[in-house]
């Protein structure tokens, strides 16, 4: 019988071990590029965050590759992977020399586009635009319709950027990105073409729902020229004939959008949205929209008398039997705002200067002009003799414009010698400024000195706004149109900015909301 031939034990072992070694490297890769595919599928979700994570994941088990298989066939990949998935996770800081060293080592062309790539996000999240029209050159010509579209999508973010909005509706017109949309009707809207920005919308409709990204687009064309509110609601009510809008999301849209038409006092329009609102929010959940509409009632009334109702209505919301609020969703909170701010406004005060700051309230802070005049008005007429009663007559002119002409007469008969009839009439008054100074100290404000000893001019006589605001950044952002101060220069009842450096003023306590 022959001898068993001899089974070369050291090359055997030799081989099984670069077998043990490419598959372990093998499956890093394949785990890398798995956490970089999950990573993409939740970026077109919508999903951002999570996406940041598995970006993140993709990174690490990429840099794993690179440091346990330096010299591998893959190890180009796995360098541009990390430097992609950290650009993606937002750590640019970490992805710069990876990105750095890909571009100077790299040379294959689809490695060195998507290097490109990773380069351009961290470049526009730094705010060097430049830059990343230099990453951009590969990507943007190339070969794989999926990176040029994003190249087309990022230079376009690059232009807007720049404020060049024009290059930035043609790179995202070439783009396929899912952003690439929001981004064109935002490019529009910034140019000043809310017709084409509102067709962008109802294809953006068409696909998947992002509630930010829908109430950023429909503020921004409700600002655009002066039928911009009416097509924001026109692209609402699109919107949520075509989209499946979650409830909770279509409640706050129509809050928003009643806002909106708030601020234009449209206010028969700002109850049917928030009736909408209230009727689409969850169960438990329609409480700001109900509080919104008795907003609305404060913001028409004409009189104390007027605010009886929806303080009781407010009440019953913020404070109901039992202790559970009736508002659910944040609308007790709200109604106790609204609530102690109406308080302020509704408690009759004990001093003249006490009155006219409440009527500065209602006109300023709660927005209703036609109750600021009746209160401005009632001053006068309950302290005829006050400093004050020709200043809140004044104040009361534009608040109440059918009132014009007698309110007018009063001041010509009885205030004719008033420093602020005077200066209303064009006269020079060298008493108005040390008027406006002793009116300031009761009322616990500063300010500015209108005139100079020598006299003032009328679009000196100003009397706010002061705050406290219902919201901070205030919700109806209109209000001015409602009975703040307009940005007219000619205009009694608003204040004269101070140039006193800020730390010097005095300030009015904020109001206890």
């Amino acid at each position: 019988m022959k001898p068993a031939a001899r089974v070369p034990t050291a090359g055997l072992g030799l081989a099984l071990a670069l077998t043990l070694s490419s598959c372990a490297y093998y499956n890093a890769m394949w785990t890398a590029e798995r956490f970089a595919k999950d990573a993409r599928r939740l970026e077109a979700h919508g999903r951002e965050s999570e996406a940041r994570t598995q970006w993140a994941r993709a990174a690490a088990k990429a840099e794993s590759v690179m440091v346990h298989h330096p010299h591998s066939r893959w190890a180009d990949d796995a360098l541009v992977l990390r430097a992609e998935g950290l650009a993606h996770a937002g750590t640019c800081a970490q992805a710069a020399a990876p990105i750095a060293r890909a571009l100077a080592t790299v040379s294959d062309v689809s490695l060195r586009e998507r290097a490109g790539l990773a380069a351009a996000e961290c470049a526009l999240l730094s705010g060097n635009a430049g830059d990343a029209d230099r990453a951009l050159a590969d990507a943007l010509t190339s070969n794989d319709a999926g990176r040029r579209s994003r190249a087309e999508f990022l230079a376009g973010a690059g232009a807007a950027g720049r404020f060049d909005y024009d290059a930035a509706l043609e790179h995202f017109a070439r783009s396929r990105e899912p952003r690439a949309l929001p981004a064109r009707a935002r490019a529009l809207l910034a140019v000043g073409r809310p017709a084409e920005a509102a067709a962008a919308l109802d294809t953006i409709a068409l696909g998947r729902f992002d509630a930010t990204e829908w109430t950023e687009l429909l503020d921004g064309l409700s600002a655009v020229g002066g039928e911009g509110a009416d097509a924001a609601s026109a692209a609402l009510d699109r919107l949520l004939a075509r989209a499946r809008v979650p409830f909770a999301d279509q409640a706050r849209l129509l809050v928003a959008d009643g806002d909106r038409r708030l601020a234009r006092e449209d206010f028969d329009g700002a109850v049917a949205r928030y009736r909408q609102a209230a009727a689409a929010a969850p169960v438990g959940a329609a409480g700001v929209a109900r509080v919104r509409e008795l907003r609305v009632m404060a913001v028409r009334a004409t009189g104390r008398g007027d605010l009886g109702p929806v303080v009781l209505e407010l009440t019953r919301i913020a404070r109901p039997e039992g202790g559970t609020m009736v508002g659910g969703g944040g609308g007790g909170v709200e109604a106790q705002r609204l609530l102690d701010f109406l308080g302020r406004v509704v408690t009759p005060a004990t001093s003249p200067g006490g009155a006219f700051r409440v009527a500065e309230l209602a006109r300023d802070s709660l927005g209703a002009p036609r109750l600021a005049g009746q209160l401005f008005l009632d001053l006068a007429a309950t302290d005829s003799g006050s400093l004050f009663a020709p200043k809140a007559l004044v104040a009361a002119l534009t608040l109440l414009p059918e009132r014009h002409d007698s309110i007018a007469a009063v001041l010509d008969g009885r205030y004719a010698a008033s420093p602020y009839t005077r200066v209303l009439r064009g006269d020079a008054s060298p008493a108005y400024a040390a008027l406006e100074d002793s009116l300031a100290r009761e009322l616990g404000v500063y300010l500015a000195r209108a005139a100079s000893i020598t006299g003032a001019r009328p679009s000196a006589l100003r009397t706010g706004p002061r705050g406290p605001w219902l919201d901070e950044p205030p919700l109806i952002r209109g209000v001015p149109a409602a009975g703040r101060a307009r940005e007219r220069p000619n205009e009694p009842g608003r204040r004269v900015p101070t140039d006193r450096p800020p730390q010097e003023r005095p300030t009015v306590p904020p109001a206890s909301l």
